[in-house]
C-alpha cells in the first residue's frame, strides 16, 4: 500500500472518530441511496483513496501464477501467458472496488457530509493536503516518536529517582 494510501485511511480514520458514534449511527440506520452512492464514489475519486490499490490484481495475478507454476512448473510460459491475459480481462472490474469502498463511507456519511469532504478535496488546501499528507504523516510519527523517547527516559529517569527515596536501589 503507497503512503498516500496509508496516510489517506489513517486521517478517514481520524475524521470517522471525530464524526462521533452520532454520526455513524444515523448512517448506518438508513438506506444508502443512489445520490449519496454517487457522492461517495466522488469522494473516493477525488480523495485517491482507492489508488492505493491499484496494485491489487496485479499482486493476485502473481500470486496465482506462482501457484499455479508451483504445480506445474514445466508449464511456466503458458501459465504466465494464460494468467496475464484473465489479468487483464478483470481489470475492468477495479471499478466494483471503487464502488465497494465508497459504500463503506456511505454507510458512515451522509449524502451533505459526503459532498463536504469531497469539496474538501478539490480545494487548493484539500489538494494540498493529498499532496503533502504523507510528509506530514511521516514528520508527524517521527516527532511522535521523538516525544516518546524523550519522556520515556525522563519518567525512567523520575521513577529511578522516586524508588531511590524510598530505600529501593536499581
Amino acid at each position: 500500500m503507497s503512503p498516500i494510501a496509508k496516510f489517506v485511511r489513517t486521517a478517514l480514520v481520524a475524521v470517522a472518530v471525530a464524526a462521533g458514534a452520532s454520526c455513524a449511527s444515523y448512517a448506518s440506520a438508513q438506506e444508502i441511496t443512489p445520490s449519496q452512492l454517487a457522492a461517495a464514489l466522488d469522494v473516493v475519486r477525488t480523495s485517491k483513496t482507492s489508488q492505493g490499490f491499484d496494485n491489487v490484481l496485479p499482486s493476485l495475478a502473481g500470486q496465482v501464477e506462482n501457484h499455479l507454476i508451483r504445480a506445474r512448473p514445466d508449464l511456466h510460459t503458458q501459465i504466465t501467458a494464460a494468467v496475464e491475459a484473465m489479468a487483464l480481462k478483470l481489470a475492468d472490474r477495479r471499478i466494483d472496488l471503487d464502488n465497494d469502498i465508497a459504500r463503506v463511507w456511505a454507510k458512515v456519511y451522509s449524502e451533505d457530509e459526503l459532498k463536504t469532504i469531497a469539496a474538501f478535496y478539490k480545494t487548493p488546501a484539500g489538494q494540498k493536503f493529498l499532496g503533502l499528507g504523507p510528509q506530514v504523516y511521516n514528520d508527524t510519527i517521527t516527532a511522535v516518536k521523538q516525544w516518546s523517547d524523550r519522556v520515556g527516559a525522563e519518567l525512567l529517569d523520575k521513577s529511578r529517582e522516586e524508588l531511590k527515596n524510598e530505600g529501593i536501589k536499581f
